[in-house]
C-alpha cells in the first residue's frame, strides 16, 4: 500500500508534542540528592513564588536561570522548586528553538491564568549558540511577558554561561550550581567609566531610599555604605534594581519566617543578592 505524506498541520502538532510537556505538578516525584542545601539557600525565592500576594509591593520579574555542569540536576532542581512552591502546572519546552512550541507554551499559560504555573526552558545555551535573532526575540518576549505574571515562574537552565551575555541579560536571577563553567565576561564591571559608575551609585541611592521609605531597615551598615556596595557591584541600572528587589525579598522572607522582627537589609543580604544577579569566576 502507498504511504501517504503526513499533512503539514499534523506534522506541526507532532513536532510541538515532542518539544513540549504540560504536566500536573502533583504527579511529579522528584528526589533531589545532594541539592537540599541549595533549596535552603533559595527558600526566600520559593516563598515568593508560593505566596506572591505577600510580595506584591515589589517590582519583581519572576525569572530564574539555573546554570551548572551537564547532568548536574538543574532540571530536577527546577521541578523540586515547582513542588515546593505549590505550583499547579509545569510546562516544559524541551526545544526553545521551536517557535511553534514557544507559541503553544504561551497559549497554555493564558489558559492556566487562574492556576500557578512554572515555565521550564532547559538548555537555553543551545539557543545562544545558534544566535538566531528571530528566535531570541520570540524567546525574550515570552520570558518578559510571562515573568511579569504573578501566577507564573519562569525557570531556564544552561550549561555554558557568559557573564553579561545574552542569557545573563534575559534573567534577573542566576543560580550557579557548584562546578559551573563560566566563559569570560564580555564586559567587566571595572571597565565602566567613572561617570557611568556615579550614575549607578545614584540609582542605588534612589532604590534604597525607596525601600527604607516603605519600611525596610538597614541593619549593621549605614545608607552610604549600602549604596556604595551596590553601585560598585552593578553593571547597569537594571542590575541595581534587581539587587535591591532581591534584598527586599530576602528581608521580607526572614521577617515572614520569624527570623527578624522587621524586614532587615544587612551586608550579608546585600552580598547574597549581588551573587544572584552578577555571576563571576570563583
Amino acid at each position: 500500500d502507498p504511504v501517504w505524506p503526513m499533512p503539514d498541520c499534523q506534522q506541526g502538532k507532532e513536532r510541538i508534542a515532542l518539544s513540549l510537556d504540560d504536566l500536573d505538578v502533583g504527579d511529579i516525584d522528584v528526589p533531589l540528592a545532594g541539592l537540599n542545601g541549595l533549596l535552603h539557600e533559595i527558600a526566600d525565592l520559593i516563598d515568593r513564588a508560593k505566596h506572591p500576594d505577600a510580595y506584591n509591593t515589589l517590582r519583581v520579574g519572576n525569572e530564574i536561570l539555573i546554570i551548572g555542569p551537564n547532568l548536574n540536576g538543574k532540571k530536577a532542581l527546577a521541578r523540586r522548586i515547582a513542588k515546593e512552591a505549590g505550583m499547579d502546572r509545569l510546562i516544559v519546552v524541551y526545544n526553545p528553538r521551536n517557535a511553534d512550541a514557544l507559541a503553544k507554551a504561551k497559549s497554555l499559560i493564558v489558559h492556566y491564568r487562574r492556576q500557578k504555573v512554572m515555565l521550564l526552558l532547559p538548555r537555553l545555551d543551545h539557543v545562544a549558540e545558534h544566535e538566531d535573532d528571530e528566535v531570541f526575540a520570540e524567546l525574550d518576549a515570552l520570558i518578559d511577558t510571562t515573568s511579569n505574571l504573578s501566577n507564573t515562574l519562569v525557570v531556564g537552565t544552561a550549561v555554558r554561561f557568559e557573564p553579561n551575555g545574552l542569557l545573563d541579560n534575559m534573567f534577573g536571577i542566576v543560580l550557579a550550581l557548584p562546578g559551573t563553567p563560566l566563559a569570560a565576561a564580555s564586559a567587566q564591571g571595572d571597565d565602566i567609566p567613572e561617570e557611568a559608575r556615579r550614575i549607578l551609585i545614584e540609582v542605588a541611592r534612589y532604590y534604597l531610599e525607596e525601600a527604607t521609605g516603605s519600611g525596610y531597615v538597614l541593619q549593621g551598615l549605614d545608607e552610604p555604605a549600602a549604596v556604595h556596595r551596590i553601585g560598585q557591584a552593578a553593571r547597569s541600572p537594571a542590575d541595581v534594581e534587581d539587587i535591591v528587589v532581591l534584598c527586599q525579598t530576602t528581608a521580607l522572607y526572614r521577617q515572614r519566617s520569624g527570623a527578624t522582627k522587621f524586614p532587615e537589609i544587612s551586608a550579608e543580604v546585600i552580598e547574597k543578592s549581588i551573587r544572584r544577579v552578577i555571576v563571576t569566576q570563583a
